[in-house]
């Protein structure tokens, strides 16, 4: 497909600067992107002190300030550092990882469509902690591997469905889109089958809740995205 310039159409220009390390290594720098990144990193601050002030016993922002600084009372202290902290950095954090998930998608597929939601690895990994939950009754760990197991299975499968002398993107995407259709179906069956218990845990997995989520939650998931994180941020270019 070609393209046609207009007259008098000036390219669009991205402002960039060059940063020297102190090992010598040169990097280019996005003045507009770290910008953005600045300015969402401030919104992202204010929000979480604001949120960590609201529920059944409010706090004032500088109340939530001076208490993560170590300066509130007993009750502060246990109100933010134990219940709604933890909470507040499980959702960034899940945050950040599915961000990340999006973007690597879009990046190998050169699509849009490319979300793990779209292309059926999210109902794929539903599978897989749904039929640990409904057919093993499985606990918190079991639900966890039946997910990861269930969401590489249905990788392997799109990507081999997918293959015809190369995986394309636009082929990805179709057949995943497919993919995704039957294996609703499938959720939808295993939930229609389980007992009230059962399917009430099941819906309540795949609605997702920070409900007493604590600092059990917080480790693994910090430990994860600072690997992971870094490392596809790292590849950012090679997958393109």
């Amino acid at each position: 497909m070609s393209t046609t310039k207009q007259p008098g159409a000036r390219p669009a220009r991205t402002v960039t600067r060059a940063v020297r390390t102190p090992g010598g290594l040169s990097l280019r720098l996005d003045v507009r992107s770290g910008l953005v990144v600045l300015l969402l990193l401030a919104a992202l601050c204010a929000m979480s002190v604001i949120l960590i002030g609201r529920g059944d016993f409010p706090m004032a922002p500088g109340d939530v300030i001076a208490t993560l600084l170590g300066n509130g009372t007993a009750a502060q202290e246990f109100i933010v550092q134990d219940l709604r902290l933890p909470r507040i950095l499980v959702g960034l954090l899940v945050g950040a990882a599915l961000g990340v998930g999006g973007a690597v998608f879009q990046s190998i597929s050169r699509n849009p469509l490319g979300s793990p939601d779209v292309i059926g690895f999210g109902q794929g990994a539903t599978v897989g902690a749904l039929t640990a939950i409904v057919v093993f009754q499985g606990g918190s760990a079991a639900v966890a591997g039946g997910a990861v197991a269930g969401g590489l299975l249905t990788g392997a499968g799109i990507y081999l469905l997918a293959w015809k002398r190369g995986v394309h993107g636009y082929r990805l995407v179709l057949i995943g889109i497919g993919v995704a259709a039957m294996l609703t179906a499938v959720n939808h069956y295993l939930i229609t089958k389980a007992s009230l218990v059962d399917a009430t845990r099941a819906v309540l997995w795949m609605t997702g809740s920070l409900d007493g989520r604590d600092w059990a939650q917080v480790w693994p998931l910090l430990a994860v995205c600072a690997v992971l994180i870094p490392l596809a941020l790292g590849h950012g270019r090679p997958l393109r």
